[in-house]
């Protein structure tokens, strides 16, 4: 059997590898999350990665030493919005400092998060990310994103809306071009992503998109309660009614906000989730594959050997 045959008989991967909302855990001191959002998506030659937080630092490490990343030729990072701790964990990613890797990158965002990271990776800032990746990777591109968008890419199917996301007090909000996203896979693997956002009753409709079709979904969860919510971020209540109006969905509470200690995240998750088997926090480190029989994916038994 051929290597494409065999990677099109290759079930996708989901995994969890920043979960931790606004800020870094320096040293590593929780067990559900240390490092800022990034998640991803891998079928064959491509892995979609859901923000690039340091959370990235863990996945590009992964896909230089797990044989179940080895085919891999391109990535696609999609950013939900401006903030930095989105995309901060770019500049480290092991693909821009391990030499002639071969890897596409392929950045896609607002406009407005696009020109944010260019801005950053700029002099006297930082360094282009074109120039680290002159000896590394084959190339970085860059591609703007629209909200309501249906794109196809490599095979894989991108949905995108609108999030309510903003910086500041909600008398005062300062407004961020944020997207979620719902990507499906070659093989029917299907994930929403919808972070950062304030649910409001003006939301749901938006958020009924997104969720369908998927089998699994991140929402934010940045506070336990939805009497918290505030600063463009949802809560563990949310996501745990997103998952009752949703049994087929797996519902991930992750961007766990960066006040919160492993016992009230854990403690809110028993409070809400009571009942709902769907209903499950994201942790990092957690792996998950796809079962296109049961369509479900389902935790891997153990990612360090995969």
């Amino acid at each position: 059997m051929n290597d494409r045959r065999a990677r099109a008989k290759t079930a996708s991967g989901f995994d969890v590898w920043g979960c931790r909302g606004s800020r870094s855990f320096p040293p590593q001191r929780s067990a559900v999350g240390n490092h800022t959002s990034c998640y991803s998506l891998h079928h064959g030659d491509d892995v979609f990665v859901f923000d690039a937080g340091r959370g990235l630092l863990a996945l590009s490490d992964a896909m230089r030493r797990q044989p179940r990343f080895r085919s891999v030729k391109r990535v696609h990072v999609l950013v939900s919005h401006a903030h930095l701790d989105h995309w901060e964990g770019l500049k480290d990613a092991d693909w821009f400092w391990r030499k002639r890797n071969g890897l596409d990158i392929h950045i896609l965002g607002t406009r407005e998060a696009l020109r944010a990271i260019r801005t950053a990776y700029s002099h006297p800032l930082y360094v282009a990310l074109e120039l680290l990746a002159a000896s590394t990777v084959r190339r970085v591109t860059y591609e703007a994103l629209r909200a309501g968008e249906r794109r196809r890419i490599r095979g894989f199917r991108l949905r995108t809306e609108a999030l309510n996301h903003y910086s500041g007090e909600p008398h005062a909000p300062r407004r961020l071009d944020t997207l979620g996203y719902n990507l499906a896979a070659p093989d029917g693997a299907a994930v929403a992503y919808v972070s950062d956002h304030e649910p409001t009753s003006g939301t749901r409709a938006a958020e009924s998109r997104l969720l369908e079709g998927a089998q699994v979904a991140v929402i934010d969860a940045h506070f336990t309660d939805v009497r918290h919510h505030a600063h463009g971020h949802g809560s563990q209540q949310h996501a745990a009614q997103l998952a009752r109006a949703n049994p087929g969905v797996l519902v991930l509470a992750g961007h766990h906000g960066p006040t919160l200690t492993d016992g009230a995240i854990r403690a809110a998750h028993r409070r809400h989730g009571r009942g709902v088997t769907n209903f499950a926090l994201a942790i990092e480190g957690s792996s998950y594959l796809w079962k296109a029989r049961r369509r479900a994916f389902v935790p891997r038994r153990s990612r360090r050997s995969s």
